[in-house]
């Protein structure tokens, strides 16, 4: 009897782990996605950008005010803006991937980028496709500007 149960917690036990590993591998893919697009946004190179997104990207956001919704931005109108910035390079980038969460073949996750001076939050879906994630569709919100008080 005591081994039959010794036998259940190990096969138990090898379950659990095995499911850990899967959604830790997942996550650093969705990850190692979702920073290869911001990144490659910000340094205006929109081919290794566009190995992140599928070709039915929606992207759209709030203005700064936040109240007016921005145009669409499908992976050819993001080509179009990245030939009008400046260069940001990534050692001057801070880029957090968070909240992810996974449900077979698609996933969710948050963004906090931006510019020193102006950030954002992307809120991501992506699907998996061929054995790779692709970003569907991004919805973005600037950060509140704090107002400093004088005194």
């Amino acid at each position: 009897m005591t081994k039959k149960i010794s036998i259940i917690i190990i096969v138990l036990l090898s379950t659990v782990t095995s499911h850990a590993q899967v959604k830790t591998t997942e996550n650093a893919a969705i990850e190692k996605t979702v920073l290869n697009y911001i990144e490659n946004f910000f340094e205006n190179n929109y081919d290794a950008m566009n190995e992140s997104l599928h070709p039915r990207l929606a992207k759209r956001g709030l203005n700064e005010d936040g109240k007016k919704m921005s145009d669409d931005f499908p992976p050819e109108k993001l080509k179009e803006l990245m030939l009008t910035k400046p260069k940001f390079e990534v050692k001057r980038q801070h880029n957090f991937v968070e909240d992810i969460t996974v449900f077979g073949n698609m996933a969710s996750a948050s963004l906090r980028t931006g510019y020193p001076k102006t950030r954002w939050i992307e809120y991501i879906h992506l699907v998996k496709q061929e054995g790779n994630w692709k970003m569907i569709n991004v919805f973005w919100e600037f950060k509140k500007k704090e107002i400093k008080k004088k005194h």
